[in-house]
């Protein structure tokens, strides 16, 4: 039986980040990943702000540092603003910086600076679940690891066979490529073309990615029927390269970490529920908790200061994006007033919503 001191199922964001920091804290790391090509199904919006955007949400400065590190030859388009368009086409422009990355390009880079630490990278590499300190793998055959990390996204493997699963509602996800408009601003679009989720069009270097998002489908309707009338609606073309996947929605769990196992991303829920964004969350916590296991193989620190590690940097920003889903979801689902509601807050009170900020009119602080 091979053994590690780390190992990491998933090679997203939040695996590549969690498998970097362990080997750099000295830990002998394995990094898994059961996909044939990393980055590939693209199950993403691909969007990301800048560094300066996410210290906005989120105070943790020297953690945004040493995370939140963008390879530059993965972006696509830089963007400067973000409008929300109402069911009824009006449309709310504020600024907001970031960029549009290349999901394909964007995991092998992350997963490539892990193994340039040191982490040994495997894939494709199925985990079919983990018992005690044995990870069982596809095909027959078990792993030894001191500390496992999930990171295998939203149906995580590792969380479900520890009994560690977040609770949450689960958003049904389309994602697509289409040719036009290109420009320097990301869309997001509520109401009718995703009753009670939202829509959104992010331009890439030469197409855009297009995409629906919602907690459940309308009586005969599908995620591909919507997804097409979505584009034609508003004038983008043929959707093309099409995913689904399922993004978890609601607030942060109470605990991420179950005997030798802590979990990261998406299969940890830390989603923002505003938007359904995850690379950035996914990246704080993935680094958080490959420092936490490679201290906990290095000191035999507890592996609970994970928990108190993240919940420092990330639950007070998720928390508030949850409570401020709750109460858009009153409005979300009913076009009328949700257009009423945009058009009473304005650009001002929806850029304080996305900064988790309520809107004076509300009786937050702007």
């Amino acid at each position: 039986m091979e053994r590690f001191d780390v190992v990491v199922v998933g090679a997203g964001p939040a695996g590549s980040l969690a498998a970097r920091r362990a080997a750099e804290g000295g830990a002998r790391t394995l990094l898994l990943d059961h996909r044939q090509e990393l980055g590939h199904p693209v199950q993403c919006g691909e969007f990301v702000p800048t560094a300066a955007e996410l210290g906005d949400l989120f105070e943790c400065p020297e953690l945004i540092g040493r995370a939140f590190d963008i390879p530059p030859t993965t972006v696509l388009r830089e963007t400067q603003w973000m409008t929300c368009v109402s069911p009824y086409g009006h449309r709310f422009r504020f600024p907001l910086h970031g960029a549009t990355v290349s999901r394909r390009a964007f995991d092998k880079a992350l997963a490539y600076r892990a193994e340039g630490a040191g982490a040994e990278l495997r894939f494709p590499f199925g985990v079919t679940g983990v018992h005690g300190h044995e990870v069982r793998v596809a095909g027959g055959g078990t792993l030894e690891a001191k500390v496992v990390v999930g990171a295998d996204g939203p149906l995580s493997t590792v969380g479900r066979s520890v009994h560690l699963v977040p609770e949450r509602a689960m958003f049904r996800m389309i994602t697509a490529t289409v040719d036009g408009p290109l420009g320097d601003g990301i869309d997001l679009f509520f109401g009718r073309d995703a009753p009670g989720g939202y829509g959104w069009a992010f331009p890439r270097t030469h197409d855009v990615n297009v995409g629906l998002g919602l907690p459940q489908l309308p009586s005969g309707q599908s995620l591909d029927g919507l997804l097409d009338r979505f584009v034609k609606r508003h004038d983008l073309g043929t959707a093309r390269e099409r995913t689904h996947w399922w993004v978890p929605v609601g607030p942060p769990p109470s605990t991420l970490v179950r005997e030798n196992v802590l979990l990261c991303g998406d299969a940890a829920n830390l989603v923002m529920a505003t938007n359904g964004g995850g690379i950035p969350t996914a990246m704080l916590s993935g680094c958080l908790a490959g420092e936490a296991a490679a201290q906990h193989v290095r000191s035999g620190a507890p592996l609970t200061g994970y928990d108190a590690a993240w919940r420092r940097a990330l639950f007070e920003p998720l928390d508030r994006a949850a409570r401020v889903w709750r109460w858009g979801d009153h409005f979300a689902r009913y076009d009328p007033l949700l257009a009423l509601g945009m058009r009473y807050i304005g650009s001002s009170g929806l850029d304080a919503m996305m900064r988790l900020r309520w809107p004076t009119r509300f009786g937050g602080s702007s």
